[in-house]
């Protein structure tokens, strides 16, 4: 069984919930800034994208899990119970592309689960400035392209 990397299921939860708080900090701080005027512009694009970060962390926070996969199954935590899921019953799974340390998403049972793979540095990535290719080198990620090509048409 490969697990999913525990530090970073940590990091994607609770990164949009970080930019965000900075963000409106600034904002708030921004507009507190006795020495100059107050831009407004700068204060509710600050702000917005702030608050816009903070639901999302919201609506993504549950979704993020630690999982353990091997070539037949894929075991989750939902509800504080274990969910042992083989992978025929798996609707759709992925990697969600540009971003690095590499990310899947499942479709279980009309739930979507995402998590990392299980390794800091499985990952290879380059690009340019508009373009940026990630790939996954790792073991859960030949786990999961090979579970991809077997159950999942």
């Amino acid at each position: 069984m490969t697990e999913s990397n525990k530090m970073q299921v940590l990091f994607w939860r609770y990164f949009f919930l970080a930019i965000g708080m900075v963000l409106l900090c600034l904002s708030i701080l921004k507009f507190y800034n006795p020495d100059r005027i107050t831009d407004w512009n700068n204060l509710i694009i600050f702000g917005g994208i702030g608050l816009l970060l903070m639901v999302l962390n919201i609506i993504f926070f549950d979704k993020i899990k630690s999982v353990k996969v091997n070539h037949n199954r894929i075991i989750f935590e939902e509800n504080g119970a274990q969910k042992d899921v083989n992978w025929k019953n798996v609707g759709k799974i992925g990697r969600i592309l540009f971003i690095a340390p590499p990310l899947y998403f499942a479709v279980i049972e009309k739930k979507i689960i995402i998590f990392p793979t299980e390794r800091n540095f499985g990952y290879s990535s380059f690009g340019s400035s508009s373009v940026f290719v990630v790939i996954d080198h790792s073991k859960m990620g030949d786990i999961i392209k090979k579970a991809k090509s077997q159950y999942l048409i």
